[in-house]
């Protein structure tokens, strides 16, 4: 009876940690590292398997919590992907690590020290550096007026186009105006009807997608 089961979670060892070994492949920055790397987080999501750590916990507050972790995970993911070691272990092993002894109680710390509205504001090079786990956000400066610009502006109508499936209002444009504006996970969902998972590993992928485009727009 389990044995579709275990062959299928192989299946997707397998693929991740072929897509993990491209894009240590590729040079940092690159392309091709970038769009491996989109492949990887997506192919993580898609398994439904990362862990729900201290499910029991935190009740009213356990999904921006959630969210704010998985996002600081796919963020460390994508900016220290090298770190991870293939013989050492299946990359969502190595996910789930990190997910439970770091990123879970950070994120848990932010949203306690910001309530009771957190105050999150990203430059330019929170969002190329895709590393909010070294962010203060106590100490964040206030949003580059260039990159709200960019925002706003949307040139090419990436940002306003790349949305979630059958809700056009929640396109990246519309969520990294607000999460600049420091409105939290909480308070989009309210607004939008979508849940924070959702909203948070969308805005995510746009991350990874289009931090070249915004700082070759600003160069």
């Amino acid at each position: 009876m389990n044995e579709p089961d275990e062959a299928s979670t192989d299946v997707i060892d397998r693929q991740l940690k072929q897509l993990a070994i491209a894009a240590q492949q590729q040079p940092p920055k690159s392309r091709e590292r970038q769009r491996a790397l989109a492949q990887l987080i997506g192919g993580i999501e898609r398994s439904r398997r990362l862990a729900r750590p201290r499910r029991e916990q935190f009740q009213g507050l356990y999904e921006e919590i959630y969210a704010e972790a998985v996002q600081r995970l796919f963020a460390h993911i994508c900016d220290k992907i090298d770190r991870y070691q293939p013989d050492r272990g299946e990359v969502l092993q190595w996910a789930n690590f990190l997910l439970n002894r770091q990123f879970f109680i950070e994120a848990s710390r932010e949203v306690f020290a910001t309530l009771p509205r957190g105050v999150k504001r990203l430059t330019l090079d929170d969002l190329d550096r895709n590393n909010p786990s070294e962010v203060n956000p106590q100490l964040m400066p206030l949003p580059s007026q260039q990159v709200l610009q960019c925002l706003e502006d949307d040139p090419d109508g990436l940002f306003q186009r790349s949305h979630i499936d059958r809700h056009p209002q929640a396109n990246f444009q519309f969520l990294a105006i607000k999460r600049l504006a420091g409105y939290s996970w909480q308070e989009l969902s309210d607004e939008l009807g979508i849940a924070i998972p959702t909203l948070s590993s969308f805005y995510q992928r746009c991350l990874i997608r289009f931090a070249p485009q915004l700082k070759a727009y600003l160069s």
